[in-house]
């Protein structure tokens, strides 16, 4: 029965939500040493209660779909009641909201923005042309929600030299973070098409691979960019390369071949969503804290193994 609760929560995916967190707190904060370990934690449990809520609410809402297409998964097989997994799903979002409460007024307006675009992906925007635009602006709040203990006075100081560094480091990660989840949410719509299909339509899907890739691709330039104009420090580098030799090879072996592949291609994608805030972290840092944010990716790939991620 744990595993079962396991499995609707997506758990090897709730860790690359407090990587997010920290992305966007090391980004708004300076010097590193003025860290706040208690809020941060906060922050971060914070976010992977509100990944919970919305794994759960996206399952809730998903009920009819997952009875004809994937009747194996905890709700649909009545494995675990459909009122329980809602249950879940109030209790960690409204959990999540009261976390960063504690924290401060200026998280709790970001936790409850985050949360109403949670909700709102899951109930409709999904099925729309604009999910996968919804989906990447979920991970630049959920950034933002990590920034939030002084975002505002980033804002308010707008004209100070040093305001307006951290608010292009903010700016940054958030956009670079929106498309590469764009591009891992666009290569998601064709997860669940079949080998025929990949058969009968291979040119559109070909198409769909390429142009996610080519977003990934772009993040990955821009962040060399950053480092040129010197937003972000040259330590990520060597990060940057092994990042960018894992993605080209995601993307060599998902082009030619079927939606089995696509999906193991979404796990990696979705799972080095870690690497890509260690690699930001580095460049905000330093190494020490960007080698730490790693540790997120054990567990991660490990439950991966046992848990299906998509």
């Amino acid at each position: 029965m744990l595993r079962q609760y396991l499995q609707l929560v997506r758990l090897p995916n709730v860790f690359t939500a407090p990587s997010n967190i920290l992305t966007g707190y090391f980004a708004a904060v300076v010097p590193v040493a003025s860290i706040d370990t208690l809020q941060l934690l906060l922050l971060m449990s914070s976010s992977a209660l509100l990944y919970v809520a919305g794994i759960v609410f996206n399952d809730y809402f998903d009920i009819e779909i997952d009875l004809r297409e994937r009747p194996y998964r905890p709700i649909p097989s009545g494995s675990i009641a459909i009122k329980k997994a809602l249950l879940i799903g109030i209790i960690s979002l409204i959990s999540a909201n009261l976390l960063a409460f504690v924290v401060g007024m200026s998280s709790l307006v970001a936790c409850i923005i985050l949360s109403v675009m949670i909700i709102g992906y899951d109930y409709g925007l999904k099925n729309t042309f604009v999910g996968p635009i919804a989906m990447g602006v979920t991970r630049s709040l959920n950034i933002i929600l990590g920034a939030s203990p002084t975002l505002f006075v980033v804002i308010l100081a707008y004209n100070h030299t040093n305001a307006n560094y951290l608010l292009a480091r903010i700016i940054f990660v958030s956009i670079s973070l929106f498309v590469y989840t764009l591009a891992i949410s666009l290569l998601s719509r064709k997860e669940v098409v079949a080998s025929r299909t990949m058969e009968h339509d291979g040119a559109q899907t070909r198409r769909i691979i390429v142009i996610s890739f080519l977003l990934v691709f772009a993040v990955i330039a821009s962040i060399a960019f950053a480092v040129v104009l010197g937003i972000l420090k040259m330590e990520l580098i060597i990060s940057l390369v092994l990042f960018s030799a894992i993605l080209f090879v995601t993307f060599k072996q998902t082009i030619y071949h079927d939606s089995l592949t696509i999906q193991n291609a979404i796990k990696r994608m979705v799972i080095s969503i870690i690497i890509l805030d260690s690699i930001f972290i580095t460049g905000l840092t330093g190494s020490y804290y960007g080698l730490l944010t790693l540790i997120f990716v054990l567990p991660s790939m490990f439950l991966a193994r046992k848990l299906y991620v998509t």
